[in-house]
């Protein structure tokens, strides 16, 4: 099922009553907020995972914080990637909306015969690239589930490069060389890189 059919069914677009364009772009957004609040909240626990880190008093204790903050980076990842995906959703309702609202001026005129001959799966044709971006969130889950299968032993963690690097930001907290709001920062933003 493609994004306009999903919202519209298989009717043009443009067809679909002003109403019906106001409510799906309020979903959109209460959704896009409430992603929002998680990826914040995302950040606060990340950062307290730090503060807790601190005091731990193994190698054992920071490997489990520092699994703690890998899995919720990834998270915050995929959070991330829906929240692109919504905001791509939310502009083309919000493109609609518009040529909604300018409907009676567009009428008679080249353009609108052009966009009310478009079939849903035309318009769909520029979103390509977000079904790709959908395709291969299932690939990276499918890859993050077969890695988690076979992480048995802590030897495995201990070879994890992106773990290996939260837990030199762990001790550098650890040791005051950094807070650990900016030790947040420096993990999430070499996530996001």
């Amino acid at each position: 099922m493609g994004l306009l059919s999903k919202f519209f069914g298989p009717k043009n677009p443009l067809d679909v009553p002003l109403k019906d364009l106001l409510e799906n772009q309020m979903k959109l957004e209460a959704q896009i907020e409430k992603i929002e609040r998680e990826l914040r909240a995302i950040e606060a626990e990340i950062a307290e995972l730090f503060e807790r880190a601190k005091k731990a008093k193994s190698r054992s204790e920071e490997l489990t914080i520092a699994t703690k903050i890998k899995t919720l980076n990834k998270r915050k990842k995929n959070l991330q990637a829906t929240h692109a995906q919504l905001n791509k959703q939310l502009m083309l309702v919000s493109n609609l909306l518009i040529i909604k609202e300018n409907e009676e001026l567009l009428k008679g005129t080249p353009t609108w015969e052009m966009l009310k001959k478009m079939s849903p799966k035309e318009l769909e044709e520029k979103l390509i690239e977000m079904e790709l971006d959908a395709r291969n969130f299932n690939e990276s889950l499918e890859k993050m589930l077969g890695m988690t299968d076979r992480t048995i032993g802590v030897e495995d963690f201990e070879a994890d490069e992106e773990l290996e690097e939260i837990l030199s930001t762990i001790r550098a907290v650890k040791e005051g060389e950094l807070e650990p709001e900016e030790a947040t920062k420096k993990v999430v933003e070499e996530e996001t890189e």
